[in-house]
């Protein structure tokens, strides 16, 4: 019998291999959904977000992934460095015109009013913006904020708006209409809303059919820092003004040219047309942009945008609000955010960069497929959040970082050629700006614009602008690898992870072995990061590293201590528990290939099944004690005859014995040594009979039933209790052949298949036909009686004359076949032919059908 603490072995060797299994697809598939986890950006300025866990673990791999994706930027930037050094005249786009400590230091001590201090009027601003156009430069991006009105400008009266600072800026740009682009900000927390002062009263400044008019009067009438109202009526808008008084609306609409106009008391339901700087501002700056879901944007919910006075047709408006990853390291830009005032209302407002690159396309409609982004006939890679990743054309810009990747032009000789030519002189400065965007922003120490990129810790924020822009206009940037390549790839690399661990494990034992095992994995790390690095490179796709390294990693980790713990385990199970049942080399040969043992497959075996004649009688007439005692030892003989051979014991219920061959370790000759078996079952048998029979007073005769076919072969069970055992309609005809040696009063019958395996071998005889019901062909069925050579001459007389009856019964001569099968029963003692004796005279009294073929059909098996 099986020792139960083997028993107990096995089922915890085989918990812990399936617990293993798991602890490896666990690293791989938690790691992976981490590394694959994309946080939609429209989340990542949520205010009072939770922090959840699993939030905070995305963030520490995402913080490793970072580093690698920094170095990874920095190799292409390099590349694409050492690519324009060899171009004999590199295509220029971008140029950056900074105001640096040079310039300020200069204009300080220039005798030019307003120059001394900084910042400048907005006048020269503009003058500086007017003169890159006169020099060729296609649009002209400002980096620079104007929220506020110009404080060399205060408070300016009605109608003196064009002397004022903000009137000349405006002025100047609009001489190059379309040409500049203003910058605005944008902050996800929403301000509190501005007090407004009390207005009793509106007057009627104006009525348009055209609505671009109506919003030009409207802004007229915001620079005069009063409310505009915006009212439908008919086919036409009227804009009204906010007055104190009715003699102070007559005064206004005098100064608009409107004449005697109707001036109304302001009742509470005009603020629903009431037009604010910030609604003109969101009318003139917002874009269209077709297949995409404005809702996936990120929803600010604060606009900083140029003074009213400013704002207006002559020039483009876009964001230059940096967009820094959780380690405050800016890589992208968010191109397009969504402003929604009121809910259910969406307004997509650009870059600063894209405003330009829609100028320079010539269109104010853009649209999104396949994660890019479409200007005009170009397009450059970005996600539905808007957001897309800066290819840096240098691998390191420091803090005066325009110059390593972008022509840079000091704004002083800017100033110098303004002023050469507004005194009638020749332009002293040749820089060389036809068709070039350019980019006005502050570089001095003074200035706050700084953002950490991967390429520096302080690069400035025009530099930043200008690569995005740079991005654009040559359709290029980064792609990150869609979430489920990431997923794939890190269940993969956590796969590669465990099989080094289980591959190179024997090696671990030696000092050189060791050496090898986790070189391996530093190898296979290593390898791959150049992979990822090389699709970075010369694909711009940027796949995960820090993900599958680090599963990579778990999952070797976890095998190893896996394998050491259990290596002495396994060696231990297989030799103690399939050691008992099957022969010493089986055993040994399961133990390096334990696949042998756990992987179910479907195989051609042959299977064996005995129990004892009279078990039922005997077990009743025999003392418990004396009972076990009998079973153990026919038991044990009966194993040890199917161990030599090469046999698998598969288990005991009471006295019988079920075994197979072909398995775990696979032979051909399956049948043949099922056979031999049995042989040597029935000889150890007679040599312990007379034993026995004094032993235990009682003579033992077994019975046996042999079959081959295709089976299912495995370890199966459960947690609790498992066995590696076979299963099968083969299976069940085996113990059903041995149950009808009692019908027959045969020892030993075999299937069909089985005799034909092994007819080189052994000699059998057909005993029946049989036709079980839910068969669809009967079951032949014959008798093993010896080997070849060894059958005694008095066994051929019993075959030849049985072989005769034999004959005579299918041909339907019965009379013929009763006289021979009473000879052999009465000769020979032969109980088979005494059942076909039977049958014959059955037969002559009713004869069988004209279709009987000799088969012997019967309810069941």
């Amino acid at each position: 019998m099986q020792n139960p603490s083997v028993q107990s072995s096995g089922r915890r060797f085989l918990k812990r291999v399936g617990f293993a299994l798991l602890q490896t697809a666990f690293f791989g598939t938690l790691i992976g959904g981490l590394a694959s986890v994309r946080v939609p950006r429209t989340q990542l300025e949520t205010e009072g977000a939770p922090q959840t866990v699993l939030a905070n673990l995305v963030e520490l791999l995402d913080g490793v992934e970072r580093i690698a994706y920094d170095a990874r930027v920095r190799a292409l930037g390099e590349t694409l460095q050492h690519q324009r050094a060899k171009e004999s005249k590199p295509q220029e786009r971008v140029v950056l015109v900074t105001v640096d400590d040079d310039t300020l230091g200069n204009a300080r001590q220039s005798e030019h009013p307003g120059l001394a201090t900084y910042p400048w009027p907005r006048e020269i601003i503009g003058g500086m913006t007017h003169r890159l156009m006169q020099e060729g430069a296609s649009v002209v991006l400002i980096n620079m904020l104007f929220p506020e009105l110009s404080p060399r400008g205060c408070a300016t009266p009605l109608g003196a708006e064009e002397a004022s600072d903000d009137g000349a800026f405006r002025n100047l740009l609009a001489e190059d209409a379309g040409r500049s682009a203003l910058a605005f900000s944008w902050s996800v927390p929403r301000a509190s809303p501005p007090a407004f002062q009390l207005w009793p009263y509106r007057v009627l400044v104006g009525r348009h059919s055209n609505p671009g008019e109506a919003r030009a009067r409207a802004q007229a009438v915001l620079a005069s820092q009063r409310p505009a109202f915006m009212i439908s009526s008919g086919d036409k808008v009227e804009v009204w003004a906010g007055v104190e008084d009715e003699r102070e609306g007559q005064i206004v609409a005098a100064r608009f040219g409107a004449g005697p106009s109707l001036v109304r008391e302001r009742r509470s339901a005009d603020d629903a047309s009431r037009v604010t700087a910030l609604d003109l501002f969101v009318s003139m700056a917002e874009v269209e942009v077709e297949g995409l879901d404005p809702s996936k944007l990120l929803q600010v919910r604060t606009l900083q945008h140029p003074v009213v006075q400013l704002l207006g047709s002559q020039s483009r408006y876009g964001a230059v609000t940096g967009f820094p990853d959780g380690d405050g390291t800016t890589r992208g830009m968010l191109h397009l955010v969504s402003y929604s005032p009121r809910e259910g209302e969406h307004h997509v407002l650009p870059s600063l960069p894209l405003a330009a690159a829609m100028k320079l396309a010539g269109t104010r409609k853009l649209r999104y497929a396949d994660g890019r982004l479409y200007v005009g006939d170009s397009s450059f890679p970005m996600d539905e959040t808007g957001y897309s990743l800066t290819l840096w054309d240098t691998g390191d810009a420091g803090r005066t970082a325009g110059a390593a990747v972008f022509r840079s032009i000091r704004a002083w000789n800017i100033l110098l050629n303004l002023f050469d030519v507004g005194e009638g002189r020749p332009a002293r400065s040749v820089n060389d700006l036809d068709k070039r965007a350019v980019i006005l922003t502050n570089t001095s120490t003074y200035s706050t614009d700084y953002q950490a990129t991967p390429i520096g810790k302080a690069t400035p924020g025009g530099a930043v602008l200008a690569q995005s822009l740079e991005n654009i206009l040559q359709g290029r940037g980064i792609t990150r690898a869609p979430s489920k390549l990431d997923l794939q790839v890190t269940m993969g690399m956590a796969f590669l992870g465990a099989m080094i661990a289980f591959f190179f494990s024997r090696s671990f034992r030696s000092g050189f072995g060791a050496v090898i095992y986790f070189s391996s994995l530093v190898l296979l790390g290593v390898g791959f990061f150049l992979v990822a690095r090389y699709f970075f490179v010369e694909r711009q796709l940027w796949i995960a590293v820090a993900g599958p390294l680090l599963a990579m990693v778990a999952t070797f980790g976890f095998t190893t201590l896996y394998t050491v713990r259990t290596e002495d385990e396994i060696r231990d199970f297989v030799n103690h528990a399939l050691g008992r049942y099957v022969s010493p080399e089986v055993a040994r040969l399961v133990t390096r290939d334990l696949t042998l043992l756990v992987r179910p497959e479907r195989r051609q075996m042959t299977m064996f099944f005995s129990d004892i004649a009279g078990f039922t009688r005997l077990s009743e007439q025999m003392e418990p004690e004396r009972l076990v005692q009998f079973l153990n030892e026919y038991l044990t003989e009966m194993t040890m005859a199917v161990r030599s051979s090469g046999g698998q014991v598969d288990k005991y219920i009471g006295d019988t014995v079920m075994a197979f061959w072909g398995a775990p370790v696979r032979t051909e000759r399956h049948a043949h040594l099922a056979c031999e078996a049995v042989l040597k079952m029935r000889a150890v048998l007679l040599e312990r009979q007379p034993v026995w029979e004094k032993k235990y007073g009682h003579r033992i005769q077994f019975r046996a039933g042999i079959n081959s076919g295709e089976v299912v072969v495995g370890d199966m069970g459960t947690e609790l209790k498992s066995n590696y055992t076979v299963f099968g309609d083969a299976v069940g005809v085996a113990s059903w052949l041995e149950g009808c040696n009692k019908f027959y009063g045969t020892l030993v019958l075999v299937g069909e298949s089985t005799a034909q395996l092994t007819s080189d071998a052994y000699v059998f005889r057909e005993v029946d036909r049989v036709l079980v019901r839910n068969k669809p062909a009967p079951i032949r069925l014959h008798e093993l009686l010896g080997r070849h050579g060894e059958i005694s001459p008095r066994m051929q007389e019993q075959l030849a004359l049985y072989e005769q009856a034999q004959t005579a019964y299918h041909q339907r001569r019965f009379d013929e076949a009763l006289a021979l099968f009473d000879r052999c029963a009465s000769e020979y003692q032969d109980s088979v032919a005494g059942v076909y004796a039977g049958r014959c005279r059955r037969f002559l009294v009713t004869a069988p059908a004209e279709d009987w073929d000799g088969v012997y059909e019967v309810g069941e098996k």
